[in-house]
């Protein structure tokens, strides 16, 4: 089973899903301590289809691209050697978040997401405008879907493996979209560890609160594993 950690923004002051760089390097050094080393959405993906989970295995998202990624968490993880995946809101790309109007954030301009995919991470797309894409009428949401790989694709000129739904928002008619559209797994809200018997497109994941400094990560991580242990199997899954 492999935890899939959801994170927003890092940073300073504001608390709505950030959380703070100091609280992002004791989540980090945790994660160390017990074994682990983080991969991409991709690489996890590219083990799932195998069914051949590298041990002590750990995914870091940051849904949205905001430019607390690109400045705290990118230098951080770089510290460990470690990766990780962003998904971008493509056309919202150098201005504010417009999809949560009582908290805005900065979105890392084109150039950050390019260089932050130079330096090893993934970018995955989160849409062309972060809707939900059960509201609008199938012909949007497919453009949603499928024109932000094409123009991420563009932009960082590699394959766009990745997805995530904006809201956590999604039924059986996204999903064929996601699948269709070219993307190899994506993710969810749900709460919990991925295991090979998922769907690989509707992964759950384990948020992380702005208020999370270690313990409180050690203790959404148990209770993840609570969650999904009846997934375990003789596959060679590793246990947390």
């Amino acid at each position: 089973m492999v935890p899939i950690l959801m994170y927003h923004n890092v940073g300073e002051g504001e608390r709505h899903l950030t959380v703070s760089p100091q609280a992002l390097a004791r989540q980090c050094r945790l994660l160390r301590a017990m074994g682990f080393h983080a991969i991409t959405l991709r690489e996890l993906g590219e083990q799932l289809q195998m069914e051949r989970i590298a041990r002590r295995v750990v995914v870091l998202t940051f849904d949205d691209a905001l430019l607390g990624v690109y400045q705290y968490a990118l230098p951080t993880l770089r510290n460990y050697g470690w990766s990780a995946t962003v998904f971008a809101v493509s056309q919202r790309l150098g201005q504010e978040t417009d999809w949560a109007p009582r908290y805005r954030h900065r979105v890392m301009s084109r150039q950050q997401l390019v260089d932050l995919h130079a330096q090893g991470w993934e970018v995955g797309a989160h849409t062309l405008t972060h809707p939900y894409l059960t509201r609008l009428p199938p012909e949007d949401a497919w453009r949603e879907v499928a024109q932000s790989r094409e123009e991420l694709q563009q932009l960082v000129r590699a394959e766009v493996y990745s997805f995530c739904y904006p809201y956590g928002d999604f039924n059986g008619d996204t999903v064929q979209m996601v699948r269709a559209s070219g993307y190899r797994v994506a993710c969810t809200v749900h709460k919990g560890l991925a295991c090979p018997q998922d769907d690989p497109f509707t992964l759950p994941r384990v948020p992380v609160a702005c208020s999370d400094g270690a313990t409180g990560l050690l203790y959404r991580l148990w209770r993840a594993w609570r969650r999904t242990r009846r997934c375990r199997t003789r596959g060679g899954i590793d246990e947390l």
